[in-house]
């Protein structure tokens, strides 16, 4: 939809990134708005206005319908449906495309920031790592099953479901990158996946 136009209030961490996938892979036309979160951007009236919780990343259709969106999967969610190709073709695939869209906001994210808050601590608390590790392990079991068996997330298309996750896992802003797990070597599947991915243009620019 090239009549839309859109701005982005966000920062270079896995959540920001994944939306400047989205953009750029449907061509859209956005204005890129830094909030830097290590100076404390995020927590500014102007900002919360867009972002109520104050986190990254924020949406505003500047040109189009007047819609302003927060948290990342909802973010994902609303280009999909502007978006065709970035929601599957059948309905099944768009059914996939939610569950794992959302799987990626409810599992994989919050374990694995958990895993990088806890292992980045001064004193490292070690049930508190080895418990978060465990739980991101499972998360890969579950991406590994999926892939092993499918080209893409959702099915044989490349949709939000994968951006979501991507950069969780294989952005060098991950934590699961930070922390160097050695997933490429426990999970052929995932690593496919992901190697096949970083070589898309709108990742490249996104990861870049």
């Amino acid at each position: 939809m090239s009549n839309l136009e859109f701005d982005l209030y966000s920062w270079n961490t896995p959540n920001g990134q994944k939306i400047i996938i989205a953009l750029e892979e449907v061509g859209a036309t956005y204005n890129y708005h830094p909030i830097d979160i290590s100076k404390g951007d995020q927590h500014s009236p102007n900002f919360k206005a867009l972002s109520p919780d104050g986190k990254i990343p924020a949406l505003v259709c500047t040109v189009g319908p007047e819609v302003s969106l927060f948290e990342s999967g909802a973010i994902l969610l609303y280009l999909a449906g502007l978006y065709p190709e970035l929601h599957g073709s059948t309905e099944a695939e768009r059914a996939h495309v939610m569950s794992w869209t959302l799987w990626q906001v409810g599992q994989l994210g919050p374990l694995a920031g958990q895993f990088g808050r806890f292992s980045g601590a001064v004193t490292p608390n070690p049930t508190a790592v080895d418990h978060f590790e465990q739980l991101v392990w499972r998360c890969f079991e579950v991406l590994e099953s999926r892939l092993a068996q499918s080209a893409f997330l959702a099915g044989d298309q490349f949709t939000v479901a994968d951006i979501a996750s991507l950069p969780w896992v294989a952005s060098n802003k991950s934590y699961l990158q930070i922390y160097q797990l050695g997933w490429r070597e426990r999970y052929p599947s995932v690593k496919r996946w992901a190697d096949e991915l970083l070589q898309r243009p709108s990742v490249v620019k996104a990861l870049g």
